[in-house]
């Protein structure tokens, strides 16, 4: 494969590799979102239950106990859910994740591949220049030999 059209290749697996990057990047602050949020009702959660705590030792009606505890279960069942979400966000980020580095060792290995080309295209230059270099010398020895009239 000629060296140009591989290091095309290597660009668009550049460009391939940020967007995966930029997905990647993307899940991760999805996934970071979810956790503030799992975070912000977790604590609304406790400061309600101490508050209703409180209100208890003054005195609760049965009645607005109830409703004090299904509001508790309902904060219960979005914990719950935002945990799926959570769970379901981290197996996206780690989905991307592979993805991007599988890109990132895909273009690796081109790279790796273009440096070995170009090292041997250097390797036959060299023996190129050296066997002009031992063909000149070898004419100019036969010349002075003929000069001298050997």
């Amino acid at each position: 494969m000629a060296l140009k059209q591989l290091q095309l290749l290597v660009q668009v697996q550049k460009e391939k590799e940020e967007k995966l990057l930029a997905n990647f990047v993307q899940a991760q602050q999805f996934l970071q979102t979810c956790n503030d949020r799992y975070q912000g009702l977790a604590d609304y959660r406790t400061d309600y239950i101490r508050q209703t705590q409180q209100r208890g030792a003054e005195g609760v009606q049965s009645r607005q106990f109830n409703q004090y505890l299904n509001f508790i279960t309902k904060l219960d069942q979005a914990l719950e859910q935002q945990n799926l979400q959570i769970q379901q966000a981290q197996r996206v980020v780690d989905m991307r994740r592979t993805a991007w580095l599988t890109m990132q060792k895909k273009r690796k290995a081109i790279e790796l591949l273009i440096d070995k080309e170009l090292a041997a295209s250097q390797q036959r230059q060299n023996r190129l220049e050296r066997k002009l270099l031992d063909e000149i010398a070898t004419q100019q020895f036969f010349r002075r030999l003929q000069q001298q009239g050997v």
